[in-house]
């Protein structure tokens, strides 16, 4: 995998491997090496010893470092494109006159989508979502997540109980759970929407489609109702984590949840990938965990657990 996304050139990558097999940089013009290797020691991913030979900074250190600078310089800069955002919005609702004020945009395309929440949620205070029962995450988006999380953010998110039949989904939410963004669950989370500071709210253009297209409204009384709906829900919804279990694995979870959400144990299997043999023995190994002597008992050892 190349490195020129953290500012290395082909030859800085070249040169700083060859320094880490235990080589030396000397393969090449040396005008152009020397000059790779006065790169690489600004980067601070080579050192000179103290008879000043360039040693390889163990990558670990090195490329986390720099991975580290270059989401925080990813990050400025996007909260610049974030301001340019919020003036082409003030310049579009004062075109035609002080009185014309535009609340509804239309934004097509899941990327752009994304790339309009992201900006708007980069200075913001507070970010409410509520996820469909057939959202994907973005993993890609993960880092610059957490890392905004740990800026202080407030971030609550009300996801369906059908997402976490997916180990990786349910893995996924218990990362941003612990991290800051409380995740609540609701048999039935109904139709996606964000709201970023209680000021703009994203919704699908058409109910199930939230990937084709958006309506960004900026109406106060609308917005205002969207949020009246959320902590509706939110008060009544159920902590993703009530009582942290970290010893119970993201397949006893998975075996869990499909115990008190499918009656029939072919279709849980099924939901599993699993054969029918094979879900049985996942259900026999949790029933030995909580004592349970069946389906109901183990439901309610676990409520009392907190694990549902």
């Amino acid at each position: 995998m190349s490195l020129s996304s953290l500012g290395l050139t082909t030859l800085d990558e070249t040169v700083y491997r060859a320094l880490l097999r235990g080589g030396e940089a000397t393969a090449g013009d040396p005008d152009l090496v020397g000059a790779a290797l006065e790169r690489l020691v600004a980067l601070e991913l080579v050192r000179l010893d103290p008879d000043g030979r360039p040693v390889a900074v163990d990558p670990e250190i090195g490329i986390s470092r720099l991975i580290r600078r270059r989401l925080l310089e990813t990050s400025a800069e996007q909260r610049r494109i974030a301001e340019a955002w919020k003036t082409l919005i003030l310049l579009s609702a004062q075109r035609g006159g002080p009185d014309r004020t535009v609340t509804i945009e239309r934004i097509d395309g899941i990327d752009q989508i994304s790339e309009r929440i992201w900006s708007l949620s980069l200075d913001a205070r507070e970010v409410l979502a509520v996820q469909s029962d057939r959202w994907r995450p973005r993993l890609d988006m993960l880092p610059a997540y957490l890392q905004r999380l740990g800026e202080g953010v407030r971030w609550r998110t009300i996801i369906s109980r059908k997402c976490l039949v997916d180990p990786a989904l349910m893995e996924y939410s218990l990362t941003l759970h612990r991290a800051g963004d409380h995740h609540r669950l609701v048999d039935d989370a109904g139709q996606p929407m964000v709201i970023v500071d209680r000021s703009v709210a994203f919704v699908p253009t058409t109910p199930d489609c939230s990937a084709e297209s958006a309506l960004m409204i900026s109406q106060t009384g609308a917005v205002a109702t969207m949020v009246d709906l959320f902590e509706g829900v939110w008060t009544h919804a159920a902590d993703l984590e009530p009582h942290p279990a970290p010893s119970l694995t993201p397949r006893e979870r998975q075996v869990l949840y499909l115990l008190s959400s499918v009656d029939k144990d072919e279709i849980a299997a099924r939901e599993m990938g699993v054969s029918l043999r094979t879900y049985r023995r996942h259900v026999a190994e949790l029933f030995d965990r909580l004592g349970a002597a069946n389906r109901f008992q183990a439901a309610l050892l676990a409520k009392q657990q907190g694990w549902i």
